[in-house]
């Protein structure tokens, strides 16, 4: 299977995978079915519903096969705990309960055995996200992340799960800040970013008492930075839990992958570049490297540009080197041509990737791809 993007979508294209939407009204509203052949029809509903890209069929890479993070009931059941928890927090002007707490703790519970029962804890997907759902789908994202890095950090089930906790809870606060300063298409104003700046805090107050003593520095400080530029206390380096440590690097990564109102989602690679621009700056340099385990800046079946001006496509990643995959070449007739494994292949250990590749996919002749 490939991974294309929603502008590089064409009539003709048959879907990998089924598409699901995660809105409130349904966290788990079937869209299209694996197998469907692609019109204008469809490539228009899965634009408008703002879903970044798919994955289609192509015989040449059919060796490619990206599974679910977790299962798709466990991730509906997931999504659908956190909107009943965030809304009740929101009707009842911030009030937590032992059942509400209760509730998302048996959630994390459920996503803790399931990865632990994995054989590869790569998040290797590039997920589908729509405004309407963001920040239940975020909280998720950002539990899983957190709880894979902290099995890689070797943390006992009991600190796993108080670290899910408190990432499914790290936002709960903003449902306390209006919607039209969380979905502003525009910049912030100053005084409208110090209201942002206050849903660390608002969930710490509200959840004092109801969570253990970790789960609530984790939640209120996980907008702070080791070199102390972030919010609410500018705390600096150990003064930052452990928990909130793996906490920010989940948020930012999954903040940026994904579509807001006022910017695009970027890339997985960059997004790395830019976790490891801030290193030992921002983030911690040990917990980054374990999360860097667990997520690809190329995830498999996405296009890649190389540095001979080649384009490739991602088929499998070294968890050693993310920068340095095994990549299938696109010849410039479209037609497939030969694997390359940057990381050890002698002949090509002076190219590396300089982009996504998608903006080449004009210059190949698509039909070829599906």
């Amino acid at each position: 299977m490939l991974y294309i993007t929603k502008n590089h979508l064409k009539p003709g294209m048959v879907l990998a995978k089924d598409i699901y939407l995660y809105n409130r009204s349904n966290f788990n509203t079937f869209l299209l079915a694996k197998g469907q052949v692609l019109n204008s029809t469809f490539i228009n509903r899965i634009n408008f519903h703002n879903i970044d890209g798919v994955y289609i069929e192509n015989d040449a890479f059919s060796d490619i096969n990206v599974e679910p993070y977790i299962d798709d009931d466990l991730k509906a059941e997931s999504l659908q705990r956190i909107s009943d928890t965030y809304y009740e927090f929101q009707v009842s002007s911030g009030k937590v309960n032992d059942y509400m707490i209760n509730r998302l703790s048996k959630t994390v519970k459920n996503i803790i055995i399931e990865l632990l029962n994995k054989d590869d804890l790569t998040y290797n997907i590039m997920d589908f996200k729509n405004f309407d759902s963001y920040t239940f789908q975020h909280c998720l994202n950002v539990a899983m992340l957190s709880i894979s890095t902290g099995i890689s950090l070797k943390l006992s089930e009991q600190d796993l799960l108080d670290l899910g906790l408190a990432g499914m809870l790290h936002d709960i606060g903003k449902m306390l800040i209006p919607i039209e300063i969380l979905n502003k298409p525009s910049t912030l104003t100053k005084e409208e970013f110090e209201i942002i700046k206050t849903h660390p805090v608002n969930a710490s107050k509200q959840l004092r008492n109801m969570v253990p003593p970790e789960v609530l520095r984790a939640v209120e400080d996980h907008h702070e930075r080791l070199d102390g530029t972030g919010y609410p206390h500018e705390k600096r380096d150990t003064n930052i839990s452990l928990f909130a440590r793996i906490l920010s690097i989940s948020d930012v990564y999954d903040s940026l992958i994904s579509d807001r109102p006022y910017r695009k989602s970027i890339f997985p690679n960059e997004v790395v570049e830019y976790l490891m621009g801030c290193a030992d700056k921002q983030f911690d340099y040990n917990i980054l490297k374990h999360f860097l385990k667990i997520i690809f800046a190329y995830p498999v079946g996405t296009f890649v540009k190389l540095s001979n001006e080649e384009l490739a496509v991602v088929i499998k990643n070294h968890s050693e080197n993310i920068l340095r995959p095994i990549v299938r070449i696109i010849n410039n007739d479209g037609t497939v041509g030969k694997d390359i494994d940057l990381l050890y292949d002698k002949d090509y250990m002076n190219i590396t990737i300089i982009d996504m590749g998608y903006d080449l996919l004009s210059m190949y002749p698509l039909a070829d791809f599906y």
